[in-house]
């Protein structure tokens, strides 16, 4: 399935810069990038982030979900969030907040849930928890 890249990318930096109260600069990005072993140019990153360059090689995409923390498939498909698989899921959880707080995102963009896990991992820190990196991975 297809997706759009320069939303994706401007999003991820968008998360990176609100978590972090900065700005990033695609010269930083590409620094990272490089550092980890996937050369790109800062140029490219820009090209990308302004709609100019569509393609996002394998590599390059692998090196930022990784530089950025991100789900391997956030650059390489977009996922039906309206599965009858994921309900199914849902309609089991034993947990009856868990429940309503799945149904309650059923359907909702890739960007508002992006948005809602960073929230939670604010919440998480708040309540002394450890980050979601640390916690079982369902």
């Amino acid at each position: 399935m297809d997706i759009d890249v320069t939303a994706r990318l401007n999003l991820a930096f968008e998360m990176w810069e609100r978590a972090h109260g900065r700005p990033l600069a695609d010269e930083t990005v590409a620094a990272w990038l490089t550092a980890a072993g996937y050369h790109v140019s800062p140029g490219y990153l820009a090209r990308l982030r302004r709609g100019e360059a569509t393609t996002l090689p394998e590599r390059i995409r692998t090196g930022l979900t990784h530089v950025f923390g991100l789900d391997p498939g956030y650059f390489a498909c977009d996922p039906d969030l309206d599965q009858a698989e994921d309900a199914e899921v849902l309609a089991h959880l034993d947990n009856s907040s868990l429940r309503r707080l799945g149904q309650a995102v059923s359907g909702v963009s890739m960007r508002t849930l992006l948005y809602l896990e960073s929230v939670a991992d604010v919440l998480r820190r708040a309540d002394g928890l450890p980050p979601s990196e640390q916690t079982a991975q369902l």
